[in-house]
């Protein structure tokens, strides 16, 4: 039997055995001079002609850190530049910083210019050129309602020489004052890089700055479970007050409309142990408003509770509202898979990968799914589809490991999980896997190294400590093991597995009191696998 049980989606599993084996987790992750047309910019009459508007007036900074920013005023030769603070704050005095405008000529940031607009993630700069460029013109935020489209411009990371340009709707319009100012919410695609670009409004008017987007959220048991889709940008009334000489700060403190209470709610997603606030929030916004984005954020809440019948209610209800919403029904495949609901789960996966066809991520989760019904061969066919859409998805590495290493292709196993640790080299469980596999080659120092660096990246792992422990006590040392043991244990008390190993290595030791206490309590965990051992040895 294996030295370690399969956790791939779902918590803790064991078999049977019928002698004192190590027990161990695996881990699964789961541009010339421009020519100005007109003293201020056209008003837009379709998305082609905000994109255009979008390009005239959205730079490029590189500095310390790389982002886009918009120019809002000329004054003779001197042009300033609104982006947003986080793109700028590490920049220390006398460092150099390129702003690259729409004809592609790279401009020196005026060294001292930099400027933070109150607490929010706003700031100016400034630079000088004879060119002449177009300046934004500022749109009347107060007049963005939800459900109108906004446009969003930047340049990302991956491809900084082309500016990306998305449309999408407006989520929430907040007064309250949000941490940051990311009170405009928004549904537009975003990635990297795109930090202080625009937001526009139908006209091509300047609303506010993009500030935060999303990416999808490995968890700790494998699945990829996509965020909500909302990006957070600040609105230009900061600028606005700034600009008029006014202090810079937010004119209102208690939500009152589904806007406000969203926004809170989103701010307070991005923190854990905020769950609960989540909740409250959304639930106030609901009864002011339904939205998707409502029983989105309550239903990722209750989720990450584990209250996982909940969450499906509501991302059913979110799917009620927009039958197309591929990152609900991913959602909820994984919350019926954390109810071992598999087939269920892979229904669901299956819808998202019908509407997207292009969605790594359902075919990720979806190979979960089958790996937990045993399907290895059809699990391995989702990862190899998932990998061909997106070769950087580090969990279908992870996890084609997990599932290669279940078909005793050990090496093709270590490949995998090399190849997600080179795509992610902060990936804990890829390195928790890959020093599984080498322990079951016999290779325990090199098992140990990887579950140190594991560690090293997270040291809260149970698994990382219990497996560590189990290659010690394959080498000989026992009370290393032990110490492994004690720590896998001290993280989480109710870790059976542990405390089942532990047992074993204190039997070695010739410490059998110490060791029967041990399998007592794992026995009292749910590893009934122990009981024989207790029955014989432990009279």
């Amino acid at each position: 039997m294996s030295r370690r049980t399969s956790a791939i989606a779902a918590a803790l599993s064991l078999l049977p055995i019928g002698q004192p084996l190590l027990l161990g987790t695996l881990g699964i992750t789961t541009a010339t001079t421009a020519v100005v047309l007109q003293q201020t910019p056209a008003i837009a009459q379709d998305a082609s002609a905000v994109a255009r508007i979008a390009k005239a007036i959205t730079v490029r900074i590189e500095g310390a850190t790389q982002g886009s920013g918009v120019l809002v005023k000329q004054e003779g030769n001197r042009y300033t530049v609104l982006t947003a603070w986080h793109v700028v704050s590490g920049n220390r005095p006398g460092e150099e910083v390129g702003i690259y405008t729409s004809d592609g000529n790279e401009h020196q940031l005026e060294q001292g210019s930099i400027q933070r607009l109150g607490e929010v993630d706003m700031a100016v700069l400034s630079f000088s050129s004879g060119s002449a460029y177009e300046v934004a013109e500022v749109g009347d935020v107060k007049k963005v309602k939800h459900d109108q489209p906004i446009y969003v411009a930047g340049f990302p990371l991956n491809n900084s020489q082309n500016l990306r340009y998305e449309t999408g709707e407006v989520v929430a319009n907040a007064e309250v004052g949000i941490d940051q100012g990311y009170q405009l919410l928004y549904d537009n695609e975003t990635v990297a890089g795109m930090s202080g670009g625009v937001l526009l409004n139908a006209d091509g008017d300047l609303v506010g700055l993009h500030g935060r987007g999303e990416k999808d959220e490995q968890a700790s048991s494998g699945e990829l479970v996509m965020k909500t889709g909302v990006n957070q940008g600040v609105p230009i009334t900061y600028y606005n007050l700034f600009a008029s000489g006014a202090p810079v700060v937010v004119a209102k403190n208690t939500a009152t409309t589904a806007d406000d209470y969203l926004a809170q709610a989103k701010a307070s997603q991005s923190r854990k142990g905020r769950e609960q606030t989540v909740i409250k929030l959304t639930t106030q916004a609901l009864a002011l408003r339904s939205s998707v984005e409502g029983y989105f954020l309550r239903a990722y809440a209750k989720y990450d509770l584990r209250d996982y019948q909940e969450a499906i209610a509501d991302y059913t209800k979110t799917i009620e509202i927009h039958p197309q919403n591929t990152v609900s029904y991913n959602n909820r495949g994984n919350a019926k898979q954390k109810l071992k609901d598999h087939q269920g789960a892979i229904a669901d996966f299956n819808k998202a990968i019908a509407i997207d066809p292009q969605n790594h991520t359902a075919y990720t989760n979806r190979g979960s799914a089958k790996d937990d019904l045993g399907d290895y061969q059809g699990a391995i066919a989702d990862y190899n589809k998932a990998i061909a859409i997106n070769p950087q998805d580090d969990a279908a590495y992870n996890n084609r490991g997990n599932a290669k290493q279940k078909l005793k292709d050990h090496q093709g196993a270590i490949s995998d999980y090399s190849k997600a640790i080179a795509i992610n080299p902060q990936n804990a469980i890829s390195y928790t896997n890959r020093g599984n596999t080498k322990d079951d080659l016999g290779d325990y120092q090199g098992a140990i190294a990887d579950f140190n660096k594991a560690i090293e990246i997270k040291p809260d792992s149970a698994n990382a400590y219990n497996n560590r422990g189990n290659a010690k006590d394959d080498l000989g040392d026992h009370q290393g093991a032990i110490a492994d043991y004690n720590k896998a244990i001290e993280i989480n008390p109710q870790d059976a597995v542990s405390h089942a190993n532990r047992g074993i290595a204190k039997e070695l030791v010739g410490d059998l009191k110490g060791a029967c206490a041990d399998w007592r309590k794992a026995s009292s965990l749910g590893v009934q696998v122990v009981a024989s051992w207790v029955r014989k040895q432990c009279q």
